[in-house]
């Protein structure tokens, strides 16, 4: 829409600023225009000649699920109504960097509550660094606060699960936040080793056609394809985000399509590959339709016996010596063939600290049962898991939990996930529910779990509290979702901006 084009209105301030006008420029979501935006657009407006407020697109809006509110477009015609705005564009992009270089304003201006604020997303970092290149000036303005998400949260039900808007309603936020910023950055180079299968996640995008006349099946038009790599590559990669000394440990076949990827993965993360040359790496190649993301079938190529005993020897003989340097180790079995029971022993004995999940997916379903480690720090399973464990569909998770895993395993430390439920959590006898952070924008589902496990992992292993734990656990989850596959990672900026925003 060229009417809120920034490229445009930069060519409009450049001439202004030839005429000697003064350029002013705000910049933010605005989803929920109130009393105290309309005092600082007036105090600002009387800074400046011309006022330019551009707005964050949608995609970049992260202020927790469902938002924002109102599309950008929407946003955009509101403040265009404003008498004290001149002109309105629509930023493409994460962040106001891309605005500030294109308008060149004499000013830039932000709320009194960023002054000396804290900057856990970086983003106003990345801005004032803008405004000095430029040679421009950022003024803090005085007017009286009011947040939009405040008054968001309490009129609209639906934006926050209001299951867990009762729950923090009863909680210190305040304490939360400061509690959470500090649980993180306890995290931050504490060595990790993951460990577990590969996995390459290949999506074949492809448009539906017409039932063929004479089969019933489906007809689809393929369209592109998107390999990305899948198993403890896409969790060592989102844990990266909050951790600085990450590595893997994992056995691959001889997959020529996945060696670019590979090496930009080795140059991030430290990695202790053990190549199966005449095998081919778990790939889940699933069939997605063009127009909303959605899955319609998915095919599985696998070798359950992957790792051969020559390779089997050399990573035992890597985790008798290596394991013990690791602060924290997690093991992620997808049953794919790669971790056994002799592997387990060397963990179990080495590790200072062995988080597990065993996961249940469509090709062992029922064969691949958490019991089968009966010692860890922590495990952490989604309720399906935990109930083809304990061959129970009937009673409450707190029961099956308290009753007959914990018979079954010596693990003082459980944690359930329940996607839309939230989280169940079993820590030294005390018993936490945690509601979810809900998003109407589910387009993946695939490694939320891993997510939420990772972190949390990392966390426990820190003493951290039990409640930001699984806060914290829930946030990562809630933004994997909104992610296809494993296209990128959950973003560090984003999550503290949900982070702040769901404890204000």
């Amino acid at each position: 829409m060229k009417k809120y084009n920034l490229e445009n209105i930069g060519k409009i301030t450049k001439a202004l600023k030839v005429k000697g006008k003064k350029i002013g420029l705000c910049h933010g979501v605005f989803d929920v225009l109130h009393a105290g935006h309309i005092s600082h657009f007036e105090e600002v407006k009387k800074k400046c000649d011309y006022l330019i407020v551009t707005i964050t697109e949608d995609k970049f809006v992260n202020k927790g699920p469902n938002r924002p509110v109102n599309n950008h477009y929407f946003r955009a015609k509101v403040l265009e109504s404003l008498r004290q705005v001149d002109y309105v564009a629509i930023n493409f992009s994460p962040d106001a960097t891309h605005s500030i270089r294109q308008i060149k304003p004499n000013f830039y201006f932000k709320g009194k509550d960023y002054k000396g604020k804290k900057d856990l997303t970086e983003r106003l970092y990345k801005e004032i660094k803008e405004v000095k290149k430029i040679k421009s000036k950022i003024i803090y303005t005085e007017s009286p606060l009011k947040s939009s998400t405040e008054i968001i949260n309490k009129s609209f039900s639906y934006i926050l699960d209001s299951e867990l808007n009762k729950f923090l309603e009863k909680k210190n936020k305040e304490k939360l936040l400061a509690l959470s910023i500090e649980s993180l950055k306890n995290i931050e180079n504490k060595k990790v080793l993951i460990i577990g299968d590969a996995i390459i996640d290949q999506y074949d995008t492809v448009q539906p056609l017409n039932k063929p006349i004479k089969e019933s099946i489906l007809a689809t038009r393929y369209l592109k394809t998107d390999v990305f790599l899948g198993g403890v590559f896409a969790a060592a990669v989102n844990l990266s985000q909050f951790n600085n000394k990450v590595s893997i440990c994992t056995v691959i076949g001889n997959d020529k399509d996945i060696k670019v990827p590979l090496e930009k993965f080795k140059k991030k993360i430290k990695s202790k590959i053990f190549l199966e040359k005449k095998r081919v790496t778990t790939r889940k190649r699933r069939f997605v339709e063009k127009a909303y993301n959605k899955k319609i079938s998915e095919v599985y190529f696998m070798d359950d016996n992957l790792l051969g005993q020559q390779n089997k020897n050399k990573v035992i003989s890597y985790l008798k010596k290596e394991t013990s340097k690791f602060d924290v180790v997690i093991l992620i079995d997808y049953g794919h063939g790669f971790i056994d029971q002799d592997i387990y022993n060397v963990l179990n004995k080495k590790a200072k600290f062995l988080a597990i999940n065993c996961q249940t997916n469509s090709a062992n379903l029922g064969f691949n049962l958490i019991t089968k480690y009966p010692v860890s720090d922590f495990i952490c399973i989604d309720e399906p898991e935990l109930r083809l464990a304990a061959s129970d569909n009937i009673n409450e998770i707190q029961d099956i939990v308290t009753g007959q895993i914990t018979k079954k395993i010596k693990c003082k430390n459980i944690t359930i996930t329940r996607g839309r439920q939230g989280s169940f959590s079993f820590f030294n006898s005390n018993i936490l529910n945690t509601p979810a952070l809900i998003s109407d924008k589910v387009i993946d589902t695939i490694g939320a779990g891993d997510v939420f496990l990772v972190i949390t992992s990392l966390l426990y292993s820190t003493k951290s509290d039990q409640l930001v734990t699984n806060i914290i656990g829930n946030i990562a989850g809630a933004l994997k979702v909104d992610i296809l596959g494993h296209s990128k990672s959950i973003s560090k900026s984003n999550f503290y901006a949900v982070l702040n925003h769901i404890l204000k």
